[in-house]
Order: structure tokens, then C-alpha cells, then sequence
């Protein structure tokens, strides 16, 4: 009597071409899975070691042996000044922090010297490369940020606006109509305009502050209207 394994198996092999055909689907998925998985593991593990290490140096061996085995500190007691005020300690959270790291990093350091080699100082220096990159990114978006947010709160006001009055308008017209490809394309070109415009033209012109509101309302009133209008010949091409 065949065993319930046996069975699936014997199952398997005469599914047909349609079911390996899935099986093969199936595999294919789960290796993009697992590929991704690997890809973020390895990006989240270099991103750890390039802020826990300054340097390879450190990792290879050359503070190895002062953060393994520090020297012990020596105090003099009969030189301690009372009235001098004490240190601030750190809080909690962060002292606890600075335990986890030091343990983190005392931990790979008791790595073999070859896993170091091997592993360690190539994630360091992809986990450098990821943070250096951050850093210049964040630094040069800085002066940018206003603007992107300005820009980002126009466009969802006008796509919002464009939305409720299309739809009040033209109940039966199902959303993916109204809010296609080019009316989005046309929203957010027209959003970014506006925030472009609040940097350049008041170089040019000083009194562009006081009528930008009334400039942005018209400039999106007008657009708003043209797609309406182009909604509107197709609700009347529809019918």
C-alpha cells in the first residue's frame, strides 16, 4: 500500500505540463524572495558594521586589542578635587545603547582574523559607501526641502480639487478615467511649476510674493478647467 508521500509524488510527476508549468512559477517567485531577502540583509549588516567602525584599520586589528582588552584605569583618589562638579552621566537609553554597541563590536572583533578579512572589511566598505552617500544627499536635498514640500502639498491640492469636482460633475465616470495618466502628468507638471516659480521669479520680480496665492489660484484654476473640458467631450462621446 503506498504511503500519503508516495502518493503526492506519483501526483506530481503525472500533473500534467499546466502544473509543472506553475511549480516553475512557483520556484521561479520564491528565489526573487530569497534574493531580496539576502539583498537586504546584506545592505541592513553593512550599513551596522560602517557605523560601528571608523575605519578598517579597526576591524584588521589595529584597535582590536584596546576595545578586547583595555587598560585598566588608574585613579588617583587623594587628588580627586570634592568641589570639582561631576561629569553628567549619560542617560539611560543612551548608556544602554552604547552597551549593546560596544558588546556588537566586541563581539565581530573576536571574529578569526581571516573572517574579518573576508567579511567584515567589504561590508565596512559598502556600509561606508551607503552612509557617505546619505550624508551627501541629506546635505545637498537641505536647501531643497522647503521647496519639495511645497510643491508636494500643491500638487496633492490640486489633484485633490481636480478629483471632487470631477466627480461631482461626472458621478457615472469611474476613477481610473479621471484620474488617468496624462490628467496626473498634467496636475503634477503644473504643481511643480508653481513651486519653481516661488524660487526664480522673485529674483526678478520683489513683488511676486504679495500676488503669488492669487497667481497659483488662477494657474490652477485654468488647468483644472482644460481637463475638466477634456472630461467633458468624452462623457459626451460616451453617451
Amino acid at each position: 500500500m503506498k504511503t500519503m508521500k508516495e502518493r503526492m509524488q506519483e501526483f506530481h510527476d503525472n500533473a500534467g505540463e499546466r502544473h509543472k508549468e506553475l511549480d516553475k512559477r512557483i520556484t521561479k517567485i520564491n528565489r526573487k524572495k530569497l534574493k531580496k531577502a539576502a539583498v537586504a540583509v546584506t545592505l541592513t549588516a553593512a550599513v551596522m558594521v560602517g557605523s560601528l567602525f571608523s575605519g578598517p584599520d579597526e576591524i584588521t586589528g589595529g584597535a582590536a586589542p584596546e576595545i578586547l582588552s583595555p587598560e585598566p584605569i588608574v585613579m588617583d583618589i587623594a587628588s580627586f578635587d570634592a568641589a570639582e562638579p561631576a561629569e553628567e552621566e549619560p542617560a539611560p537609553e543612551e548608556a544602554k545603547k552604547q552597551g549593546v554597541r560596544d558588546r556588537i563590536r566586541a563581539a565581530l572583533l573576536a571574529m578569526p582574523y581571516w573572517a574579518r578579512i573576508v567579511i567584515l572589511v567589504p561590508l565596512w566598505a559598502l556600509g561606508y559607501a551607503i552612509l557617505l552617500g546619505g550624508s551627501f544627499l541629506k546635505t545637498a536635498l537641505a536647501p531643497f526641502a522647503g521647496v519639495l514640500l511645497s510643491a508636494s502639498l500643491g500638487i496633492a491640492v490640486m489633484v485633490g480639487l481636480f478629483a471632487v469636482t470631477a466627480k461631482s460633475l461626472f458621478p457615472d465616470m469611474p476613477w481610473r478615467k479621471i484620474l488617468s495618466k496624462g490628467n496626473l502628468i498634467a496636475l503634477i507638471c503644473c504643481g511643480a511649476a508653481l513651486a519653481a516659480a516661488d524660487v526664480i521669479v522673485p529674483r526678478y520680480y520683489s513683488g511676486y510674493p504679495y500676488v503669488a496665492a492669487a497667481v497659483k489660484l488662477a494657474a490652477a484654476l485654468a488647468v483644472v478647467n482644460v481637463l475638466l473640458a477634456r472630461l467633458r467631450k468624452k462623457a459626451e462621446q460616451a453617451a
